[in-house]
């Protein structure tokens, strides 16, 4: 199960990067709607998904209002940089995560709000973190594709790119 998970993680952060390396700093500020999220936000979310996979396999919960608030990248650059720092650490936590521990409960709360409760570690691995990045890179796609960025493909082709 945790090569298989490993092998999933590696491929939608993979398909993931490849969002990021179309934008421009000038994309940053685009926002499609008042109630959607600017790409600032949308991007410094999706690049900081990964960094929830240590608290996963080292821990038996997270509560969200102990986090602080880190300053959000605001350039190309920045975003990849963060990005890459999230799945490599990510990366590390899953390989040395033992199977076992897989199966064990994990939670996710934000002070007295439960989002996630007793949960085994592998569902949250794929729903929050590896579902949840493919859903916002979703969203991401249509903001590329708003301001006639070229979409990359994820799994067979996109209208500007085949993976064949």
């Amino acid at each position: 199960m945790k090569e298989s998970i490993i092998a999933n993680f590696e491929q939608e952060m993979n398909t993931t990067r490849r969002f990021f390396d179309v934008i421009s700093d000038e994309f940053f500020a685009y926002q499609p709607h008042e109630k959607s999220m600017d790409a600032t936000k949308l991007m410094n979310h999706i690049a900081n998904i990964p960094a929830i996979v240590p608290a996963i396999s080292g821990a038996s919960s997270l509560d969200f209002s102990q986090v602080p608030p880190s300053e959000p990248a605001k350039t190309k650059e920045a975003i990849i940089e963060l990005f890459e720092t999230n799945v490599t650490q990510a990366k590390e936590a899953l390989s040395q995560l033992p199977e076992a521990q897989l199966t064990a409960p994990w939670s996710l709360k934000n002070g007295e709000t439960t989002y996630i409760n007793n949960a085994p570690k592998q569902d949250v691995i794929r729903n929050l973190i590896i579902s949840h990045t493919i859903h916002h890179r979703a969203q991401l796609g249509v903001y590329l594709r708003m301001n006639n960025l070229k979409v990359p493909a994820c799994y067979v082709a996109s209208a500007d790119e085949s993976l064949i």
